[in-house]
């Protein structure tokens, strides 16, 4: 049986038009089966590690009315689609069409994804109404991380629609920023040995799996996601974990590949300039500021205007104490990193917008985060800017879904709630 009406992606740049293939000869899921996916999901067994000692009784969650706000419904979605296993899960790239949340199996991508969006969400950790269900979260994951299989990998599913469109190895990389997370927030010493060892064993994967030029192997349709997401999670451990300096400035330059003074090289991206310029701008904005801090404003306005040389930045840095390769790396980085947010301030670069999937969301995400690393102010601003286009692509139940490529509701909604709240404190 096939579906009649194949989903397929637009982005219009007024040169060019992507598309997504179009899925033939699917065999369709009837209603049988779909009843059958719902009430294994909701027997699905706990898994039943107590609760940190320091999770306090949730408050209660408020519900939906006219009077909660966008953002709210937003996450109370998110809630009521959680898994009774205490996982979220985004579907197979195979069956697309099905957007219960319920009628889908958990995965670690989306469950850590999903998660991460309800800490953004719920602020600092001691007052964060959605405690129980983060832990949950985590006790899933920690659970599949135990229970993985011995294909370097964290999980045996395959074909997950993360998976196909972000690579193979997504599901270690944002375990890895969740577990993270989680150990600068959790003081129980019985929790906090389970989330080291869990994240030493995606950071051992997601480095076995890099590939030479810094990317990462069986990278899915738009492997410059994959990498950026590898690169952010590796970067988020590296001050709590061992993790190998070189993995991370083979990903940057990777990244920075992808970006130069005369645009966007977007072969590795699907063709698509939006998911280059956000994963390199989100890849390079630690060196960036790290540039900032140490050069004075005024000497970095006349190198932008081009009144002083890349050679003098490198050399300013080399006189602070830097060794020759970490300063021209770093003036590398900053460089990109102008030109990459100057890139995503074009109005031609979000006409994609009303005709999205997940990846776009993610890319959002990306650029949110990137931006607050720059400062208070300059999210802010993005923020306000990109409002009104999220509340008009917003679906009636709270949620957002993809047009196309990933289509999951639960994907796509934690990506746009991380981005809403990117810039706010959550410690």
């Amino acid at each position: 049986m096939q579906l009649q009406n194949a989903v397929h992606l637009s982005h219009n740049s007024g040169r060019k038009t992507f598309y997504c293939k179009p899925f033939k000869n699917l065999f369709v899921m009837n209603t049988m089966s779909l009843a059958i996916l719902a009430i294994a999901s909701s027997l699905a067994i706990l898994f039943t590690s107590p609760a940190p000692k320091n999770i306090q009784s949730n408050p209660p969650i408020p519900k939906n009315t006219d009077n909660v706000v966008w953002d709210q419904q937003a996450v109370n979605w998110l809630l009521e689609a959680q898994s009774p296993n205490g996982g979220w899960g985004a579907g197979s790239h195979s069956y697309q069409e099905v957007r219960d949340p319920h009628a889908v199996q958990t995965d670690p991508a989306t469950t850590s994804f999903a998660a991460m969006a309800l800490l953004k969400a719920g602020g600092p950790w001691k007052t964060n109404p959605y405690q129980k269900q983060i832990t949950s979260a985590l006790n899933r994951l920690l659970k599949d991380i135990d229970d993985r299989p011995d294909n370097g990998r964290i999980t045996s599913l395959t074909g997950t629609q993360p998976q196909v469109k972000l690579g193979i190895h997504i599901d270690a990389s944002m375990a890895l920023q969740f577990l993270t997370e989680m150990r600068e927030l959790i003081n129980d010493p019985a929790y906090e040995q389970k989330i080291d060892k869990a994240a030493e064993i995606c950071i051992t994967l997601i480095q076995g799996s890099q590939n030479a030029d810094g990317g990462w192997a069986g990278g899915g349709w738009a492997p410059v996601l994959q990498s950026a997401m590898a690169n952010n999670a590796l970067e988020q451990a590296q001050g709590r974990y061992s993790v190998d300096d070189k993995a991370i400035a083979n990903s940057r330059q990777y990244q920075a590949n992808n970006i130069s003074a005369e645009g966007v090289r977007s072969e590795d991206a699907a063709g698509v300039p939006l998911y280059a310029a956000a994963s390199a701008q989100r890849a390079t904005s630690a060196e960036a500021r790290e540039v900032e801090a140490i050069i004075e404003p005024g000497r970095l306005a006349s190198y932008s205007t081009g009144k002083i040389k890349k050679e003098d930045i490198t050399r300013d840095l080399e006189s602070k104490g830097m060794d020759r390769d970490k300063a021209e790396r770093l003036v590398q980085s900053y460089d990109v990193n102008q030109v990459s947010t100057k890139t995503l301030q074009s109005d031609e670069i979000w006409d994609g917008f009303g005709n999205n999937g997940g990846e776009e969301y993610l890319s959002y995400m990306m650029t949110s985060e990137a931006l607050a690393q720059q400062g208070h102010e300059a999210w802010l601003k993005w923020r306000q800017s990109i409002e009104s286009k999220l509340k008009q692509a917003q679906n009636p139940n709270g949620s957002w879904s993809g047009q196309h490529c990933i289509t999951s509701p639960v994907f796509c909604t934690a990506a746009i709630i991380q981005a809403w709240n990117a810039g706010l404190s959550e410690k």
